[in-house]
């Protein structure tokens, strides 16, 4: 027997305003965590004021802050746009879960390309006035890899726990044609 055409149909909507705001909202999470953790004396891998650096070299937080935090939000952004094509119409599991389970593979990504390559390009990083990371930021401590790690989950949970209920259906649900 084979199925109607509209069976096999897999459409995918995704509410690009929700995944947007939520993304920007867990990178400033991530940011508010760790910022007030490194307050506390914490040496966590800092990567808004290693993305405001990079910009300009003014190390002023009224100059890096504003700049690595918008960075920052972007990025997030961008990756909730995938979370919710690729993650939150196919997987059936909690939000917060989803999202967890999500931003393991941005931390990989990070920690494996975008940290250590960071180190090639800053220019305090190449003036010696900054240590390079390295692989998962070890080169820091074990602060380099907390850092990293905790702050891609606490962004994973709170993107993945405002985006919820967005638009559309999940991918295998049976959609009735109209009429």
């Amino acid at each position: 027997m084979c199925p109607a055409a509209w069976e096999l149909e897999v459409i995918r909507r995704v509410a690009f305003g929700k995944a947007i705001v939520a993304g920007a909202v867990g990178a400033f999470a991530w940011e508010v965590v760790v910022r007030v953790l490194i307050l506390l004396g914490l040496p966590l891998f800092d990567l808004v004021f290693i993305l405001g650096t990079m910009v300009t070299a003014d190390v002023s937080p009224w100059v890096w802050w504003p700049i690595g935090i918008a960075m920052h939000a972007t990025v997030g952004a961008i990756w909730a746009i995938f979370y919710a094509y690729f993650f939150w119409s196919t997987f059936n599991l909690q939000p917060v879960a989803q999202g967890l389970l999500f931003s393991l593979g941005p931390a990989v990504l990070a920690g494996l390309i975008m940290v250590p390559q960071m180190s090639f390009m800053h220019v305090l990083i190449l003036e010696g006035k900054l240590l390079p990371a390295g692989l998962f930021g070890v080169k820091l401590g074990w602060g380099g890899p907390i850092g990293i790690v905790l702050g891609h989950l606490i962004y994973g949970a709170v993107m993945g726990g405002l985006y919820v209920k967005p638009v559309g259906y999940k991918v295998g649900a049976r959609v009735l044609p109209y009429g």
